[in-house]
């Protein structure tokens, strides 16, 4: 099915973000990543320790800010500014987790979790079920923790039904590991099945990270899976979807040379159109120290492995390798490459548009320390560039604002499936959308190709927005998105440096407007408490415009709440507050205003 629609209509929706916890200059590198060390952001602060988990950007209450996930710990909310907070209440109880997978399961508009480990009960689906509460889920196969121990897993829509499924990868003999895959088909109720496949979920092998992709382009997302043995190499497994070719979602083991007959040590299986020739190329990352990672370029469907000579030390380089993470962080138009290395400090290699990739050793997400695990890339502070989060050890942990300065355009788009009058819709978070953009970069039309899924790092994933830099192109010719379920919108003349919604069916319209990132209120202002620092009393002013339901509200660091101070309906008016800091420690605290559907949160400061 074809559907045209050309961009119109605009929508505006006001956007927050006002707490500066850090005040930090950029420079006019390509990508200039500066490493946020504010040591009251839980994020920087917080005590982290194991190894091989990993991370994510996603926003777990639709506010368009995104939040940040690391396996074992918390979410940390995005206040904006720069500003997290630790919601105690979202996915408490974590252990020994490795992996994990975001996606919204139910299709109820928020997002969900799952995590896995090779070790104890820590397997769990964690439901969101808003205000910042995610829970376990305990009853059905799905709930059996300690039944459903692995290393990765990965949530799809493998047959096409509207209805995110999730795969478990059982790395045999890691931890307390010693079964099969497990693979569950979502039944649409909030409940699951288990499914058997010959040869997937009846083998035993070292399986490490799953992740999904349409590698032929024919309309079902396919399985990937690193097998690494941990030091030593063997054949990975591939599996082909064949739901197009037969009507039914089997999984049948693939061989495809010389994806599958190369020896890996194999982590992340990554397949990004790199040289943007409109296929899918393959890239895996290899664990055993003396085995440099593969790119194989596809050449209308046959892969090549390239060489140092073809592409660059990419593939030549050494080193224990975990993540491999591709996004545009420099705008240009092609994505570059992110690795962590367990033993030695990360990689990152950019982009030349040429098939070829330059390493970057200067920038600050390499130069830190050593022994990193997963990572993930997102707009956190929403500027248009690309951020990253490294997930370690407290002492190379990182997270790396990208101050990026060379004025080249980009677009951000959050992709929504939508059920509709005939049922034939596809799965919320849009996993297995196809997102294509056309435009003149440097006097040149160049296509870009992205697929959203929901694991795409070691053990960890970027955010669900796709995220397109270009370069010097004064509009997008061509926006082509095709939905898991068939159906294909194309978008012409589309406006760069814009976020975008688009909702199938629906059409694409503007999102954030980057010049409301720092609105004047319509309905309130909220001001600085003063004095600030305070002790142990201060004052809170505040205006509302239009009789509203007021909420005003006093946070820790970590927060928990520390006292209602406003909760009823107002008039239009000047209002003053005081708060009495009396009992409290000297620290930083949080007051936030909610009035109807608007929020603003100020940080103060009580100093005794």
């Amino acid at each position: 099915m074809f559907y045209f629609k050309t961009f119109r209509q605009p929508l505006s929706l006001i956007f927050f973000s006002v707490i500066i916890l850090m005040n930090l200059s950029s420079v006019s590198d390509a990508q200039n990543f500066i490493k946020i060390t504010d040591v009251n952001n839980p994020v920087v602060s917080d005590i982290l320790s194991g190894s091989f988990f990993g991370c994510s950007w996603v926003d777990i209450d639709n506010d368009r800010k995104l939040d940040l996930f690391v396996n074992r710990k918390v979410v940390y909310k995005n206040l904006g500014g720069g500003s997290f907070i630790k919601l105690e209440t979202a996915m408490a109880g974590q252990n020994l987790n490795l992996g994990h997978s975001w996606a919204d399961y139910n299709n109820d508009g928020l997002i969900d979790c799952f995590v896995v480990s090779t070790g104890g009960s820590y397997s769990y689906l964690y439901k969101n079920e808003g205000n910042g509460i995610i829970n376990k889920v305990v009853t059905g196969d799905i709930g059996d923790s300690a039944y459903n121990t692995g290393w990765g897993c990965s949530w799809a829509d493998y047959d096409n039904d509207g209805f995110a499924d999730l795969f478990i990868t059982a790395a045999n003999n890691f931890g307390v590991v010693n079964h099969p895959n497990r693979f569950y088909k979502n039944n649409g109720d909030g409940t699951f099945s288990r499914l058997n496949f010959p040869g997937l979920t009846d083998t035993l092998a070292p399986f490490t990270i799953p992740s999904w992709y349409d590698y032929d382009l024919d309309g079902d997302v396919d399985l990937f899976i690193g097998t690494g043995p941990g030091g030593s190499t063997s054949q990975d497994y591939i599996y082909k979807n064949m739901l197009t070719e037969t009507g039914t979602a089997n999984l049948v083991r693939l061989n495809l040379p010389p994806l599958t007959t190369d020896l890996h040590d194999g982590q992340v299986w990554n397949l990004i159109d790199y040289d943007n020739d409109g296929d899918l190329d393959a890239f895996i990352t290899n664990y055993a120290n003396n085995v440099p990672n593969n790119l194989y370029r596809n050449n209308n469907g046959v892969y090549e492995k390239m060489t140092e000579a073809q592409v660059g030390n990419i593939v030549s380089d050494l080193g224990m390798f975990l993540t491999n993470l591709w996004a545009d962080f420099d705008n240009d138009g092609d994505q570059d490459c992110f690795v962590t290395r367990e033993a030695s400090k990360s990689l990152y290699y950019v982009n030349n548009g040429n098939g070829t990739f330059t390493r970057n050793d200067s920038t600050a997400a390499v130069t830190g320390p050593v022994t990193c695990f997963g990572a993930t890339a997102g707009d956190f502070d929403n500027n248009g560039s690309l951020d990253l989060y490294v997930a370690g050890t407290t002492s190379s942990k990182g997270l790396y604002r990208n101050d990026l300065s060379n004025g080249n355009k980009w677009i951000n788009i959050k992709c929504t499936g939508k059920r509709n009058s005939n049922s034939n819709f596809s799965n919320s978070s849009a996993l297995g959308t196809k997102v294509k953009a056309k435009a003149t970069i440097n006097g040149v039309p160049v296509w870009q190709f992205r697929e959203i899924n929901s694991q795409n790092s070691f053990n960890s994933m970027n955010m669900l927005n796709v995220h397109f830099g270009f370069g010097n192109a004064s509009v997008i010719d061509s926006l082509v998105i095709i939905w898991p379920r068939g159906l294909r919108e194309v978008f012409t003349n589309v406006t760069l440096n814009t976020f975008y919604d688009a909702v199938e069916g629906q059409g694409i319209v503007s999102g954030i407007n980057l010049n409301e990132l720092n609105p004047v209120l319509e309905d309130f202002r909220l001001y600085q408490n003063y004095p600030n620092p305070f002790n142990p009393v201060t004052k809170i002013n505040y205006e509302l415009r239009v009789t509203n339901y007021v909420s005003l509200k006093v946070f820790d660091i970590l927060g928990n709440e520390i006292k209602s101070l406003v909760s009823n309906n107002q008039p239009a008016g000047s209002y003053e507050i005081s708060f009495d800091g009396e009992g409290l420690s000297s620290g930083i605290y949080f007051y936030n205003l909610s009035a109807g559907s608007l929020s603003e949160t100020k940080r103060m400061t009580l100093l005794k």
